[in-house]
């Protein structure tokens, strides 16, 4: 797949690079492009760098790794048709005051984004783990819960999981998101995939 990342740091950059890896084709998404050179460089001859834009209209599949407050000012005729991984979190000491409506966070950003279809994912995994799986460290076959309402979206996004050698863990439509924001209970577990199973179902049962 064509996938572009914006939000180059520790979560997009290690996931980059580990998805080019694995045989994909990767923009990294910049104001300056040529900033990224060392990222490029680290991911292999799948990936290149370009502008926030150049980076949406490469891409069949987005991640968006950025802060909260950002994200919720995307383009959205840009993002219209496109598929989107959000693994923003939003932090209000950072990102300031968002009203989300009672949304979960996604939501609230799908309510930005209504042509855009939207998963869940990445979100609740500390970037440490990404960025030493990246480097041919860490722990393989952690667990990396997603939520969405578009099941062949959900299907993309967990082959994307599994090739950044985590397990997708299914939590249901996008409002489930509110399962693994920051402060949620699912939030920043190293679980396996059976651990994260039943903590996801104990939680749906007091729901």
């Amino acid at each position: 797949m064509k996938i572009g990342i914006l939000g180059s740091g520790n979560i997009g950059g290690s996931l980059g690079r580990l998805w080019a890896k694995a045989g994909h084709e990767i923009c990294f998404a910049s104001r300056s492009p040529d900033s990224l050179a060392p990222l490029v460089a680290q991911a292999g001859a799948g990936a290149r760098a370009g502008s926030l834009e150049e980076a949406m209209a490469f891409a069949d599949v987005i991640l968006e790794a950025l802060p909260f407050s950002t994200t919720m000012n995307l383009p959205a005729e840009a993002l219209a048709d496109k598929m989107v991984i959000s693994a923003a979190n939003y932090y209000p000491p950072r990102d300031g005051q968002v009203d989300l409506g009672g949304l979960s966070q996604t939501e609230a950003l799908a309510r930005h984004l209504p042509r855009t279809t939207l998963v869940k994912a990445f979100n609740m995994m500390f970037a440490t783990e990404m960025e030493a799986l990246a480097n041919g460290q860490g722990t393989p076959g952690r667990a990396i819960f997603l939520a969405g309402d578009d099941a062949d979206a959900k299907s993309i996004a967990a082959r994307l999981i599994e090739a950044a050698h985590f397990v997708p863990i299914d939590a249901g439509p996008l409002r489930n998101g509110r399962y693994f924001e920051n402060g949620a209970p699912l939030y920043a577990k190293l679980w396996d995939a059976e651990t994260a199973k039943a903590e996801l179902a104990a939680l749906k049962a007091k729901a």
